[in-house]
């Protein structure tokens, strides 16, 4: 099999309907852009954490949901996610996964320095308030992390990111990266780990081998492809645990450092998900 070959048991989907819901996405997106700019210039002559905390909430928040319904997902969550001042951390499969964390709550995503330097999507998240951490730049890991520390500590927001670092196959965790876990440290906020799973498309359960459809990995081509293909399956299910949260309280009582809770962070989630019960 070439790299350019899709895996051989990837689901497929209808591009007449992948071009109607893209279209609502793209409707969606704009008036999302718009709201966040007229709320920006509301809170023009007040602190920035004040316009990222509402704008997180009344907007980013509820349009993540709408985004999803109209890719076709339903969400079925077991537990209630705190509402403020939490890392949420879960595993990694693939494009639609940061949707899913602004989807279920109040929360903004860390991304890479790298999506800020696209003219059109980096325009856009800087617009709605993303923090960017640019990893190419050689920095102490607290001055790297800074811009996302502040922002947990101002606006008591959740913040969301994946310490895998890149998306898995939708079958094995891969090893999680401690650095990211610091600002939890730094900004005295809890840690809440997720574990979801794809378990229906088309109507139908979703084997093993199947979850390869919702990953983006570089030998299955083109990524617009891959999106395309995504938004052509009609509903998608997609499950989602909401496990113990390491609160800071515990953080601090047991001295644990960034490590010690991406382990016990990753130990939740592994174990969540080799659990056969709830998907």
């Amino acid at each position: 099999m070439t790299e350019s070959m899709p895996h051989p048991d990837m689901l497929t989907g209808s591009k007449a309907l992948a071009k109607i819901r893209l279209t609502c996405i793209l409707l969606a997106v704009f008036i999302l852009v718009l709201l966040s700019l007229f709320l920006r210039l509301v809170f023009t002559l007040l602190p920035k954490h004040l316009f990222l905390r509402f704008n997180v909430r009344f907007v980013i928040h509820p349009f993540s949901r709408l985004l999803m319904r109209i890719v076709g997902v339903k969400l079925v969550v077991h537990g209630q996610i705190p509402a403020s001042r939490h890392l949420i951390v879960s595993n990694h499969q693939g494009i639609l996964d940061s949707l899913l964390h602004m989807a279920i709550t109040p929360c903004m995503v860390i991304s890479n320095a790298l999506i800020r330097n696209m003219k059109v999507i980096g325009g856009v998240m800087e617009l709605l308030g993303f923090v960017f951490v640019d990893r190419s730049r050689r920095k102490s890991i607290v001055e790297l992390l800074q811009p996302a520390t502040s922002m947990m500590t101002q606006s008591k927001v959740n913040m969301g990111f994946f310490p895998e670092g890149k998306s898995g196959d939708g079958i094995e965790l891969l090893p999680f990266h401690s650095p990211f876990f610091k600002i939890a440290i730094d900004s005295n906020a809890g840690i809440q780990p997720l574990a979801f799973r794809w378990t229906h498309a088309n109507g139908h359960a979703v084997s093993p081998a199947q979850r390869m459809t919702f990953t983006y990995l570089v030998k299955h081509g083109s990524i617009v492809q891959h999106l395309s293909n995504l938004l052509g399956l009609r509903q998608k299910v997609l499950v989602v645990k909401v496990l113990k949260p390491i609160s800071a309280q515990e953080i601090a009582e047991k001295n644990w450092t960034r490590k010690e809770v991406s382990q016990r962070s990753e130990d939740l989630i592994r174990e969540a998900l080799a659990d056969k019960t709830g998907w």
